[in-house]
């Protein structure tokens, strides 16, 4: 499940784009939605579903809520990915292909 969590997390380009930002430090979501030149509506929605998800902590500070990445959850998620038996033979396979292409390419290149 923590495979899929981390897919879903970073499935949308938005989301990544929050994810990116927050790396940086704890932001209220006016600021991220201004940075990142979204929608503040369409900002809280990505902000849910990450927090949802147990990538992001949230909080309350007035009216403001300041949100910031949960990095416990997200490392661990990602080291059980690279973990995950499928996606290590996904990495191999596309790695071998990746060398193979290389080479076929410098071969083609070579007078």
């Amino acid at each position: 499940m923590k495979v899929e969590n981390l897919a879903k997390a970073i499935s949308d380009k938005n989301r990544v784009r929050i994810i990116n930002y927050l790396i940086k430090g704890p932001q209220k979501v006016s600021s991220i939605s201004d940075k990142l030149e979204m929608e503040e509506n369409l900002t809280s929605h990505h902000l849910r579903v990450l927090q949802n998800l147990g990538y992001l902590k949230s909080q309350k500070r007035g009216r403001e809520v300041i949100y910031s990445i949960n990095r416990a959850k997200f490392l661990s998620n990602i080291k059980d990915l690279l973990r995950n038996k499928f996606f290590k033979e996904m990495i191999e396979e596309i790695t071998k292909t990746t060398t193979v292409k290389k080479s076929t390419k410098s071969r083609k290149n070579t007078p």
